[in-house]
């Protein structure tokens, strides 16, 4: 595929399960819906790169539903899933897979079903909604409003439902939450502590180093959510310390996605974190 466009050929052809079809093609989907996404937030829809964007949607979609008939797309966790299939990251996906998860989520949506007889319009319609709620805060009743805005529309192809989520669930959120704010302020206070000992030119604490950068792994592993939202808070006061913490969470976030292992997540935290230690 080229420029975000349709698979060419038949990816059925040379692809023997249905897994591996489904990964192929819907990677191939969610790229092309960044992509529309995308277009449609920088430009008007009468920009010729929307309209583009617009048509590969399409054709992907379509492509799909030849073989499948119906598309869910249902986030899990980190993970996206098509039709049950969970997709598999790679450095070239990581930018678009990220970004639909963060709209998806910031819309209230837990889950996409796009059903046979869907056509530009309705994909159209649905994009620009999307982008539209993705900017309002969130609410419980943000998907059930961008539902019924669907609805009003006339989309009957295309459904969006919530996240499945059971009281249990969320009370090992905000478990996971308070877990990943202690253990953002503990790496802060650590960075801080090494960063202030090597400027003073006194030997750095390496053990306590080695344990902040083991909870940030072990915390990426268990919710990564919990710690990744950390990371957009701002404190000029101790931004040389934030920012080491926070390219270290998303050092080791990215190398979780290339499927390194626990002892070189380790590694690669250690280093992120003291990226910058040069300009001590």
């Amino acid at each position: 595929m080229t420029a975000g466009g349709p698979p060419k050929g038949s990816i059925a052809e040379t692809v023997q399960t249905t897994d591996g079809f489904l990964r192929h093609a819907g990677r191939d989907f969610l790229v092309v819906l960044y992509t529309a996404v995308r277009s449609l937030k920088l430009y008007p829809i009468e920009n010729a790169q929307v309209q583009k964007a617009l048509d590969d949607l399409t054709a992907t979609t379509k492509h799909l539903l030849d073989v499948e008939k119906e598309i869910e797309l249902r986030l899990q966790g980190e993970f996206i899933f098509i039709n049950s299939t969970r997709l598999r990251l790679d450095l070239d996906n990581y930018a678009s897979f990220s970004h639909i998860l963060g709209v998806l989520r910031q819309s209230g949506i837990g889950a996409v079903r796009i059903d046979e007889g869907v056509e530009r319009k309705q994909l159209q319609i649905f994009v620009s909604l999307l982008l539209s709620y993705a900017a309002k805060d969130v609410t419980a009743t943000k998907v059930f409003e961008l539902a019924q805005k669907l609805s009003d529309a006339g989309v009957t192809h295309i459904g969006v439902e919530p996240p499945l989520e059971t009281d249990e669930d969320v009370e090992d959120e905000e478990r996971q939450k308070e877990a990943a704010k202690r253990t953002y302020a503990r790496s802060v206070a650590v960075t801080k502590e090494v960063i202030n000992s090597i400027r003073m030119g006194r030997t750095a604490n390496v053990k306590k180093v080695k344990r902040a950068v083991q909870a940030i792994v072990d915390q990426v592993l268990n919710n990564e959510a919990s710690l990744m939202g950390l990371t957009t808070l701002r404190d000029y006061d101790e931004y040389t310390f934030t920012h080491s913490v926070n390219v270290c969470i998303f050092s080791v976030a990215l190398g979780r996605k290339l499927g390194l292992t626990k002892l070189q997540l380790y590694d690669l935290g250690m280093a992120a974190l003291f990226h910058d230690v040069g300009k001590s």
